[in-house]
């Protein structure tokens, strides 16, 4: 993926002189067809980057899931805890947006909750 952007890139910077030097002729044909060209050159590179954002994107949720299989957590008591017992970590912020979050129980109250989305082992 990281050659192609520049691939069309250069493509661009080499349609762009083919363009120039084309304007000081005369063929309206030839010259509808480059501005087609044009365009279509720029949609494959929106789409290139956009391939390459979701890329970006996935390589980050794998390595989630990774420091998630490396943990060892696994689900128990409503909660995740790791192969050393550590825990409770919230099971709606990993399930839903495979964000790590150690519950905690806040003084006034028993049961853990999260402190990013409030979820409760009182539930």
């Amino acid at each position: 993926m990281t050659e192609l952007i520049p691939a069309i890139n250069l493509l661009l910077a080499t349609f762009k002189t083919a363009k120039e030097l084309f304007e000081k002729s005369d063929s309206t044909g030839l010259k509808s067809q480059l501005l087609a060209m044009n365009e279509q050159l720029l949609d494959m590179k929106e789409i290139a980057l956009a391939l390459r954002d979701e890329n970006i994107s996935l390589r980050e949720e794998l390595k989630k899931i990774k420091e998630f299989e490396d943990r060892g957590l696994t689900l128990k008591k409503d909660a995740y805890f790791d192969k050393n017992d550590n825990g409770p970590y919230c099971p709606t912020c990993w399930d839903n947006e495979k964000y790590l979050s150690m519950m905690r129980k806040p003084l006034s109250e028993f049961p853990p909750a999260c402190p990013r989305c409030k979820y409760s082992l009182d539930r």
